[in-house]
């Protein structure tokens, strides 16, 4: 498990500064890393090989600051009132294509709709990734249940969804903001087959999580 320590929190970008544009800049590379580290590796013979996993052209320091990368992105909005397990969402996708891609699901914090965490949707999306923010069953609902929730919301994306023929079901993630980080960390434990998690600022009543086996990077606040 890595820890990153970030000082600022998670602001849609109209009430942000220059000081933590750039740490959300960070947020983006780290966060991009690490799914690509979880749903984008290979086994050790393999290394030598090309990966078949990649997705878009190599990456450079300026297309990694950039806000959106290589691949055009569609999204798909998904009642609530027509799914089981989560309060529906939207579906971030790269479109014309006929690659497959690793999915993740990303819960908001507390008190907090999808709105909140819309941004990582494009975002990552164009960066060859299948996305969808959810909103959760209630702005209150606690870790345990947003873990539960975003397992759903993935179940749905691999099952259900309009683009499920664009993900590889082998290569999920989760990811959160506060409670929905607490809520990446507690799917993490629940279902060990996900190729990573990325708690953002996570909060959780259970502190201990060395139990997990999902390769997980925390990207936790400032106590000062």
């Amino acid at each position: 498990m890595t820890v990153v320590r970030e000082p600022f929190g998670l602001l849609p970008p109209e009430q942000e500064h220059i000081d933590v544009k750039a740490t959300r800049r960070a947020v983006q590379m780290l966060a991009g890393a690490a799914l690509a580290a979880g749903l984008c590796a290979v086994p050790q013979t393999a290394l030598a090989q090309e990966n078949p996993y990649e997705r878009g052209p190599d990456p450079t320091q300026q297309s990694i600051e950039a806000s959106l990368g290589s691949y055009d992105v569609a999204e798909d909005s998904v009642s609530g009132l027509f799914v089981s397990g989560f309060g529906g969402g939207t579906i971030y996708y790269p479109e014309d294509t006929d690659e497959t891609f690793g999915a993740v699901a990303i819960s908001p914090g507390f008190t907090a709709y999808q709105s909140s965490i819309a941004w990582l949707g494009p975002r990552l999306a164009s960066r060859g990734f299948v996305v969808m923010t959810i909103d959760t069953n209630t702005t209150l609902d606690q870790p345990d249940s947003r873990g539960d929730q975003l397992l759903a919301a993935l179940d749905y994306m691999v099952e259900d969804s309009d683009v499920s023929d664009l993900i590889d079901p082998s290569r999920l993630a989760v990811m959160g903001h506060s409670m929905g980080g607490g809520g990446t960390l507690e799917a993490s434990l629940d279902r060990p087959s996900l190729q990573a998690a990325i708690p953002l600022t996570g909060w959780d009543l259970r502190k201990d999580f060395s139990d997990s086996q999902v390769p997980t990077l925390v990207v936790a606040p400032r106590t000062t």
